[in-house]
């Protein structure tokens, strides 16, 4: 069944940026949405988390998380008053070991965002969590000061990509701290950036005929550039690949990329384009060769006369 907007319902708008509807619906989770457009609708009373909270049926700690995402997107700018609302949280307890069932125990009662980051994660990984994941996910927000909004986005990205695995998670978050990534924004364009790898490296092994394994960086690398860079299509990376075992009798990823490098540089599109080369080439070598051959059968001629 077909719907449309009742016209009655126009007599009292209010304004949503065209970003959130264009970029943000299926990154957005629904206490987001919710949250947004309750501060949009009273934009002149600027609401604290309290009243939104009541007014959205959510928990305040959401509010916070879902005033962190907006900013980090860059919809919402924090102003004076509410500083600390998009304020990135500096770790709670510094440590090196994870803490054990006691410590996360005692955290979990003592924070509501370890209860919710633990919580969300359950539900994001549609299971129980052991205490080995549990204390892992305590220990990111504690020790690394990892943000819970950004250690829920891997932990969402693992579920959706078929890595639910708490080594995946804690590798990723592990590395984002290292190289600085610590707003909603750096973390999406991460997250994209991570799957588009994915995908280039599933599209090289399914033209290679290999069997799909866990890449290197240098791997994942290459095949990111070849297919979304250099735009080569799965007909042109078999090509390079039979390309590559027709010259030395074995696969060498170093040697496909030189090939696919050369096609690359000379403009090739498909494998018509190469053969067509191919085709011109020959016809020059053996043009080349008549000739020669012709004209030393001439300076025969003309010496034994």
């Amino acid at each position: 069944m077909n719907y449309i907007i009742d016209p009655k319902v126009f007599s009292a708008v209010f304004t949503v940026p065209a970003a959130v509807a264009d970029k943000h619906l299926k990154l957005a989770r629904g206490e987001h949405i919710k949250v947004l457009l309750y501060i949009m609708r009273n934009m002149s009373v600027n609401p604290d988390n309290a009243e939104i909270a009541a007014a959205a049926g959510l928990s305040e700690y959401e509010v916070e998380e879902a005033l962190l995402y907006w900013a980090g997107a860059g919809i919402l700018l924090p102003d004076g008053r509410s500083a600390e609302k998009a304020e990135i949280k500096a770790p709670a307890v510094k440590q090196n070991a994870k803490p054990d069932r006691a410590d996360v125990a005692r955290r979990g009662a003592e924070d509501e965002k370890i209860r919710y980051l633990l919580t969300e994660t359950q539900m994001k990984l549609g299971r129980n969590l052991k205490s080995n994941e549990s204390s892992t996910l305590v220990w990111l927000y504690d020790d690394l000061g990892l943000d819970v909004s950004l250690i829920l986005m891997i932990v969402q990205y693992a579920a959706a990509h078929g890595k639910p695995r708490i080594g995946f998670i804690e590798s990723t978050a592990t590395d984002w701290v290292n190289r600085g990534i610590d707003t909603i924004a750096e973390a999406d364009r991460e997250l994209n950036k991570m799957a588009m790898s994915e995908q280039a490296w599933g599209i090289v092994c399914s033209s290679f005929g290999l069997e799909k394994r866990k890449p290197s960086k240098n791997e994942l690398k290459l095949s990111l550039m070849w297919t979304d860079e250099w735009k080569m299509s799965r007909e042109m990376l078999t090509a390079a690949y039979n390309a590559c075992v027709d010259s030395i009798s074995k696969f060498d990823m170093k040697y496909v990329s030189k090939i696919l490098e050369n096609w690359h540089e000379k403009g090739y599109k498909t494998p018509d384009d190469i053969e067509e080369k191919k085709k011109n080439d020959n016809t020059e070598s053996e043009s080349f060769a008549t000739y020669d051959l012709d004209l030393f059968e001439k300076m025969i001629n003309s010496n034994l006369r």
